[in-house]
């Protein structure tokens, strides 16, 4: 029996899992890490301690198949886009980290600047910069801590970073670089230097492997070490895959047996804590307010689009956490998955009670850290309507309804958006947490105007993670034969049409008040700019 090994790395913790080469899942386990918030808008982590938890993860995912450790055919990582910094003596982040994680928004300044160059990087990244991205976290580390810059001796991908630590050997991946790096693949020379000079930082490249050519999704990364076989019980040599991003390993486990027929029509939405839209073309396409388009992010050959919501199950979250009626409140505990499902059961009791009268007079515009797509700016905020002094149970239960049909609304406007630029996207394949979530099904289905793809597959993530480790193994000669060989049985739902004409309704008010929010959002920065102006600031 032959085993493959996926390793995935989210936003709170790490979860190993052991599949058979047709992309059954045998076991799965998961450690979790500290986040850290050392001061407004930061979040990092020690990497250490996420190293710490993907030793425990796999130990105990290849235990619960005997035998496994022996018969790892290969081994493929994903990660959250987080940044990490290695440096020579103590860890050169506040809150003694070295790991940016991927929501930190510290850069939002230099976002701005590196938009403002009008560099032709910036137009493969929707005509702005997310702060998200790495150079204007590593603009402003240099900037604000440049003892500690001048002691950083690599940048990696949190990905790149895991490989490295599996197998010894420094490479990057392209899907890290292209994705987020200003770094072009198909131009002759991918790194945009004169963009680095200019800013200051025409240093990054001399730190760690970035220089060196990248590595492709899938192909072998390097071997397991001698270091890593003792931490992890595997047998050294085993093959690592070049890895990749997490939401890319989750449209891999979601995209379905024939994509490449089916490529311009399906959409990959990867739900979670933040929501990734991912679409794959054969042609260069620049659609703004949409990252991409990248070359051979991870299909070799195809450009790669991403749209995305920053702060999506953690809405969810944050009104279960802050809602005066909410369960949560009543004993300062945090989110939890059983609130929601108590929450959920509600709601649906309701909506099945009342139709579409519940909750109709409560808008949201859901962009609680920044619109990454379609509008593309990291600095907007949300919108909330029909707020009254209501702080009873079912005012929370409209709150949260409210919430997971704006951010259902707000899928619907990526699509089309995308549907404006090329693309004829009628079916939207979804994977992640959302795809646990009944009410977050039940909006998807009935609000996207698109057919619904649901995935049979448990761990989504994980197995879109164990393709790329095929193709490392040499099982499969390319990720559209590991799709083709190891995708799940798919079901297709279609919307209710008892519901169609009411979130029609809704997504009509949504986009109304999408265009009144940003007037708003632009009024308040020329008034921000006088007012400090006229302070001499």
């Amino acid at each position: 029996m032959t085993h493959l090994l996926a390793i995935d790395v989210g936003t709170l913790s790490a979860r190993a899992g052991v599949f058979d080469t047709a992309g059954t899942l045998l076991a799965t386990r998961s450690a979790g890490f500290e986040l850290m918030r050392p001061a407004e808008h930061q979040a990092v982590y020690r990497m250490d301690e996420i190293w710490a938890a993907i030793v425990t993860a796999v130990r105990g995912a290849l235990a619960e198949v005997p035998g496994a450790a022996a018969t790892i055919a290969g081994i493929a990582v994903d990660a959250t886009s987080s940044t990490v910094f290695e440096a020579s003596g103590a860890r050169p982040l506040a809150g003694d980290a070295d790991v940016i994680c991927w929501m930190d928004h510290r850069g939002e300044h230099e976002a701005e600047e590196i938009a403002s160059t009008g560099d032709r990087y910036v137009d493969y990244v929707g005509g702005t910069v997310s702060p998200e991205m790495y150079l204007p976290k590593i603009l402003w580390v240099k900037r604000h801590t440049p003892e500690a810059w001048g002691r950083v001796t690599a940048v990696r991908d949190l990905a790149d970073e895991i490989a490295f630590r599996l197998t010894g050997t420094d490479r990057a991946s392209t899907c890290a670089l292209a994705c987020k790096f200003p770094y072009l693949p198909n131009d002759p020379e991918p790194w945009r230097r004169d963009l680095l000079a200019r800013l200051g930082v025409a240093d990054l490249i001399d730190r760690g492997a970035l220089a060196h050519p990248p590595g492709r999704v899938g192909e072998v990364h390097g071997r397991v070490s001698d270091e890593a076989s003792a931490a992890l019980g595997l047998p050294a040599g085993v093959p690592v895959a070049v890895g990749l991003i997490d939401a890319e390993a989750g449209a891999l486990g979601v995209l379905g047996r024939g994509f490449r027929d089916t490529m311009n029509r399906t959409l990959a939405l990867i739900g979670g804590t933040s929501s990734c839209y991912m679409a794959w073309a054969a042609d260069e396409r620049r659609i703004s307010g949409v990252w991409g388009p990248f070359k051979d992010a991870v299909f070799p050959g195809f450009w790669m689009h991403e749209a995305g919501q920053s702060f999506a199950g953690a809405a969810l979250d944050a009104v279960l956490e802050q809602h005066p009626a909410s369960p949560c409140r009543a004993d300062g505990g945090k989110a939890s998955a059983e609130l929601h499902a108590e929450t959920i059961r509600d709601i649906l009791a309701l909506l099945d009670a009342e139709g579409p009268a519940f909750a109709a007079r409560r808008h949201v515009v859901p962009d609680w850290l920044g619109n990454r797509a379609p509008l593309g700016d990291g600095s907007v905020r949300a919108l909330v309507t029909g707020v009254g002094l209501e702080v009873t149970r079912r005012a929370f239960l409209e709150q949260y309804y409210a919430t997971a049909r704006a951010l259902a609304l707000q899928a619907r406007h990526i699509r089309e958006h995308l549907n404006g630029h090329g693309y004829a996207i009628d079916r939207v394949s979804l994977s992640g947490g959302h795809n646990k979530n009944p009410l977050m099904v039940r909006l998807y289905r009935d609000a996207l105007g698109a057919d619904l793809v649901i995935s049979e597959a448990p761990e989504p993530v994980l197995l879109g993670t164990a393709m790329v480790a095929a193709v490392a193994a040499g099982l499969h000669a390319d990720l559209f034969a590991a799709l083709d060989a190891m995708a799940p049985r798919q079901t297709v739902h279609r919307a209710d049409p008892t519901w169609v004409a009411a979130h029609d309704a809704a997504y009509a008010i949504y986009l109304k008040l999408f265009s009144i929010r940003n007037e708003i959002e632009a009024d308040g920065r020329r008034v921000s700019r006088g007012a400090a102006a006229t302070a001499g600031v």
